[in-house]
Formats: C-alpha cells, structure tokens, sequence
C-alpha cells in the first residue's frame, strides 16, 4: 500500500538522521556496566518471567536497569509489570500516525545515559531501532537473524549485532551478550 510505503520511508530517513548525530562509543568489560537499558516487545508472561529475572540478577549485582517496551494495540496482557523503572508505550495512544513516539512518551528512558542499550525486538521493528537510535549509551547491541526473509533495514545503529540463524531467544541472546562483554579486557 502506498501510505505504508510512505511511513516506512519517513522512519527510516528519521532514523539517519538520527544516526548521524555524533556520539561518544566505548565498550566496557561486563563488570564495569552500571547502567542498562532493554528495549522490549511486550508478551506473555512467561517472556516478562525471563526479563524480570535477568533484571534481578543484574540489579543483585549493584546494576540498574531501565525499560522502554512497545504493546501493540490488540495485545491484551494478563500480568503485571512488576519493576518500577518499566516505560510501557501503548502503540493505541502513544504513536503519530508515522508511527514515532508522541513527544514525552519515550523521555524518561532515553533521557539518561547508558553504559550499555539491549535492543530485544524482533527485527524488523522500528520501535526497537528508533529508541535505540534516540539512547545516549555507551555501547548498543541488536540481533539480527541471518535466515529472516523480512528486510531489517538500516542496522547501522547498533555497535554490537548478536547474530543468528533463526528467530532470537531472549535467554540466549542476553547470554551471549554477558559472555562478549566478560571477554572485554582494558
């Protein structure tokens, strides 16, 4: 359809211009990141289970985490979320019809700075890219699925991309991460 043609358009000449914005890079070791921000489609409960405990274990080593999350306008949710620092944008009232965020919705999550950003969306998925793209941070990092046949898009935002071969496990996408980031020796 020619809109959809035209939306896709305007958000991916509004995430090169964000991307050309100059920015500050560094990748720290694992144990030197304090602040971490996770970008998230919302889902079940069992998903949110996942993200709750890998919120807790960072936060049980003196981490602190931040959430940004996109809940698509039918996506009817059956649970709480349970962590304060948790930004939940409603794509029903929250979104232009350009699909951007509205101004303020998105600014308690990217109004501060990250030592590292998690983009956890399934690509393509403009939401993920458009916040991580507006974050300060360090160090961004997305997946990107090696045998998908939808296009991703421009990619360029990410610092770090976790590939794979199928769609991303949130469990072993954010392993991989933490073992990458132990690696890193300074």
């Amino acid at each position: 359809m020619i809109i959809d043609y035209i939306i896709k358009k305007y958000q991916q000449r509004h995430l090169r211009n964000l991307m050309a914005r100059p920015r500050d890079k560094r990748i720290d070791n694992w144990d030197a990141i304090k602040q971490i921000g996770l970008i998230f489609t919302v889902g079940n409960a069992e998903r949110w289970n996942l993200i709750h405990r890998f919120i807790a274990a960072q936060e049980s080593r003196g981490k602190e985490v931040h959430l940004i999350g996109y809940q698509a306008k039918n996506y009817e949710i059956d649970y709480i979320f349970s962590h304060t620092r948790t930004t939940i944008c409603h794509e029903k009232e929250d979104f232009t019809h350009f699909g951007l965020p509205k101004e303020g919705v998105i600014d308690s999550f990217v109004g501060r700075h990250y030592d590292l950003v998690i983009d956890t969306t399934i690509q393509p998925d403009f939401f993920g890219k458009y916040v991580t793209a507006m974050c300060d941070a360090n160090l961004k990092v997305g997946y990107s699925n090696t045998e998908s046949d939808e296009d991703e898009g421009v990619m360029d935002m990410y610092d770090m991309s976790i590939k794979g071969s199928e769609e991303m496990d949130f469990k072993d996408y954010i392993e991989q991460i933490v073992k990458y980031l132990t690696m890193v020796q300074k």
